[in-house]
Parts: structure tokens; C-alpha cells; sequence
């Protein structure tokens, strides 16, 4: 047994819509590429970062969840409902989903579950500064059991944030600033990212791909094709051609990172341009602050 991405699909929302309703946008769709109604999805969990009005409270997974009309309501005698919670662990926070939701299939809790990634700026397109980093944007992932284990996710390596010296910067810090926001609060939102934040998150990255690839020797990386978030500019080039991969590629959302999303959608773009044929060899790479980086090797699995 192996557990696979059953589906996948990008928010097609229009720009103006928050990160709640490119959630829902993202999470119907895949769910209607799949063919699986959403009362069938045994846990759903959202890995958004940057939310509508800066809302902690109640978790936004249950919002999505409302959003999709998800057993809205107990129904007596029935032995199925789903399960919804938050997981926010910036761009890496697919990945842990991923190794949660694994853990949940191979033990047979459930069957399957969605992950959905989304970001906005909290006060809407209205109040975004040109300098916000984060593209408003959304992603979705159904997972499953496969009978082949051969295909699907390999082993996942998350490894603690790789932290910097005390009182420094952690790479991208996102807070709301209590001390001017005055009556702004949920239209705001402070995003700092440290000078050396590309060349220290690259080689953070790069720290991480050479400890996964040198403890995994199945792997070769020229028949393999590198997939990442896009937290810099030519992020996955660079690390494809330090490592000597095929190729490697970015999630394509203009000059503005992912955020959550970004591995998400950059996967889904590749299968979206043909060239995840069943058998084919990727990593897939998540890394943003901490700074830290995450990654995965997956087989693409024959087409249902």
C-alpha cells in the first residue's frame, strides 16, 4: 500500500476573493476532478498562513469546511463525519499535513484526506501594499491509499527549523503590530524579510536535499525532476542544477511567493501540463522561514 495525491487543483477564484473562498474554490474543484463529494473526505486540513481578517478563532478549516458543505450537521445513526483542523507551518506546512494524513491512511483510520493551502492579505486586495510578498492564492490535494507501493510518497523528511543566532531575524516575520495598528487590526499586517533571507533559505534547502538524497541512493536525480514553492527567484533552477537533476520547477504565481500553497500549485501546474506520466520520479521540496526546508520523493502513480 502507498498513499498518493488522488487529484489536485488551484483556486480558480477571482483575485479579489479572500483566502477562505480560494480555499473552498481550490478544494471544490479537486474534489469534482476526483468525483468524490465532499461528505466522502474523512479529514480536511488547511495549512493557510495569511488569513481574512487575521481570524484565529474558530479555526479557519471549519470555515472551509461550512464553505464546502461538509456534514454541516450531525446526522444520528450515521458512522461517518469529517474531521477539520488547522496546521500552519508556513510553506512547509503541506508537507507536515502530508506526513500526518499518511499516518492516517496506512493505519486505516480513514480513507481519504484533502489538504488545502490559501493565502490573502487580511484586509483584501484593497489594503494590500505592493510590497506584501504573498500571492493571493489557493491549492488543493486529495489524498488516498493506492494498492501499489511502489508509487506515491516515499519517506518524508522534516527537520527542525535550522534557527540563526538569538534576536535574529528568522528569514520572512509576519505579525500583526499591536502597538500602531489601532482600529486596523484586521486590515493589517506586517511582513519583514531578512537581507540575506534568498542566499540563507537556499542554503537551507540545498542542506536538506543533500542530507535526503544521501540517505535515499534510489533516488537519481538526472531522471528526476525537482519540484518546489517559489519563495525566490529561480529557487528550483538553481537547486536542479546544483544537484543534477532533470529539470526542476516553481509554482508560477507572477513576482509574489505562494505562500502555503506554492507546492501544491506547482505540482498541479506540471500534471496540468503533461509531463507527470505514470512512473515518473520527483522530490518535492517545501522551504521558507525559519528558515527551514522540508522534502519528499514521490512516483507518479497510473492514471485512474
Amino acid at each position: 500500500m502507498s498513499v498518493i495525491i488522488e487529484q489536485s487543483a488551484i483556486s480558480a477564484a477571482p483575485a479579489d476573493a479572500g483566502s477562505i473562498d480560494h480555499a473552498v474554490a481550490a478544494a471544490r474543484q479537486c474534489l469534482d476532478r476526483a468525483g468524490v463529494a465532499a461528505d466522502d473526505i474523512d479529514v480536511l486540513v488547511n495549512v493557510g498562513v495569511y488569513r481574512d481578517g487575521n481570524v484565529v478563532e474558530p479555526a479557519n478549516s471549519a470555515l472551509i469546511q461550512q464553505g464546502l458543505g461538509m456534514h454541516l450537521d450531525y446526522q444520528a445513526g450515521s458512522g461517518r463525519s469529517t474531521f477539520s483542523f488547522d496546521l500552519r507551518n508556513g510553506a512547509c506546512g503541506v508537507l507536515d499535513a502530508v506526513h500526518a494524513a499518511t499516518a492516517l491512511l496506512t493505519n486505516g483510520t480513514v480513507e481519504r484526506v484533502l489538504i488545502v493551502g490559501s493565502d490573502a492579505h487580511p484586509g483584501g486586495l484593497a489594503h494590500a501594499p505592493e510590497d506584501f510578498r504573498y500571492a493571493t492564492a489557493g491549492a488543493a490535494w486529495l489524498l488516498s491509499k493506492n494498492v501499489d507501493p511502489e508509487v506515491g510518497f516515499g519517506a518524508i523528511h522534516i527537520p527542525p527549523p535550522r534557527g540563526r543566532a538569538p534576536q535574529t531575524h528568522p528569514g520572512v516575520h509576519g505579525y500583526l503590530d499591536l502597538t500602531s495598528m489601532g482600529t486596523l487590526g484586521q486590515q493589517t499586517i506586517t511582513v519583514e524579510a531578512a537581507e540575506d533571507y534568498s542566499a540563507v533559505l537556499t542554503e537551507t534547502a540545498a542542506d536538506t536535499l543533500r542530507y535526503y538524497l544521501d540517505r535515499r541512493p534510489d533516488i537519481v536525480s538526472d531522471r528526476t525532476i525537482l519540484v518546489t514553492n517559489n519563495p525566490v527567484a529561480g529557487f528550483a533552477t538553481g537547486l536542479a542544477e546544483q544537484f543534477g537533476f532533470a529539470r526542476g520547477y516553481q509554482a508560477m504565481t507572477g513576482d509574489r511567493d505562494a505562500g502555503s500553497s506554492g507546492l501544491a500549485i506547482a505540482f498541479h501546474q506540471l500534471r496540468e501540463q503533461g509531463e507527470l506520466a505514470p512512473g515518473t520520479e520527483l522530490v518535492l521540496l517545501a522551504a521558507g522561514s525559519g528558515p527551514m526546508a522540508a522534502c519528499v520523493s514521490y512516483r507518479v502513480e497510473e492514471a485512474a
